[in-house]
């Protein structure tokens, strides 16, 4: 059920300007602390590529320094284009469905996106182990299974993306525009049928598989796993 809350459009600003700050300071020291890794991770090539390349499926340390620390960020990052969403979906409607997103106070914002960073990193965890378990049912190589890394590796050029927007917006502007709104939205719908189709495409020219077989696989461990965030959300 929709819930009516009232909050100041300077309030969700000021979280979000704050946030968003912390967000491009991250990406700076990023660049200058982990400088291969940074050009690799963020290599926005990668989006318009259908080519499967040498280190597709290769090993994730997914314990590592660098690794752990660029899927924070991809979380953090992500819980704040998220949170945009919700301001701009308040703003617009008056209303939201999910109520403890809309902070009362500026310390309470920042508390909810915090939360929602440690959420969305055991997500990905989760999804992780999840690829991993459905590998091994189909009966595909650890190297096959851990298609995860190019999941996250689109994962960090689109929400890197979509972050700058935001804070662009944000920086100018009291309100959230519905074209920022529905950019997200759209954008998004496009961007995970657009990973899929990648990522299939990758799979299919390991040439050790059917297509029907790689389809199974990936509705398995992407389409199910989506509708049924959508649903828990929704």
């Amino acid at each position: 059920m929709s819930v009516l809350i009232e909050s100041s459009p300077v309030l969700f600003r000021d979280i979000a300007i704050a946030i968003s700050a912390l967000l491009l300071a991250a990406y700076a020291v990023s660049r200058m602390a982990f400088p291969k890794m940074f050009a690799t991770v963020y290599d926005f090539s990668k989006l318009l590529n259908f080519k499967l390349k040498d280190e597709f499926g290769s090993n994730i340390r997914l314990l590592s320094t660098e690794s752990l620390y660029f899927s924070i960020i991809l979380s953090a990052s992500t819980s704040f284009v998220v949170i945009v969403l919700f301001f701009g979906l308040h703003q617009v409607e008056g209303f939201v469905l999910v109520p403890w997103l809309i902070p009362e106070s500026f310390g309470m914002g920042i508390l909810i996106w915090l939360v929602m960073t440690a959420t969305f990193q055991l997500f990905f965890l989760i999804k992780y182990l999840f690829i991993w378990l459905i590998g091994s049912l189909f009966n595909l190589s650890p190297s096959i299974s851990r298609h995860f890394q190019e999941i996250q590796s689109l994962n960090n050029c689109y929400v890197m993306a979509m972050t700058v927007l935001c804070a662009l917006v944000v920086y100018s502007n009291y309100s959230f525009p519905v074209l920022l709104i529905n950019t997200i939205l759209v954008g998004t719908v496009i961007y995970l049928l657009y990973r899929l189709l990648n990522i299939y495409v990758k799979l299919e020219q390991l040439k050790l598989y059917s297509k029907l077989y790689i389809f199974s696989y990936l509705c398995s461990t992407e389409i199910v796993p989506a509708i049924v965030g959508i649903k828990l959300l929704l």
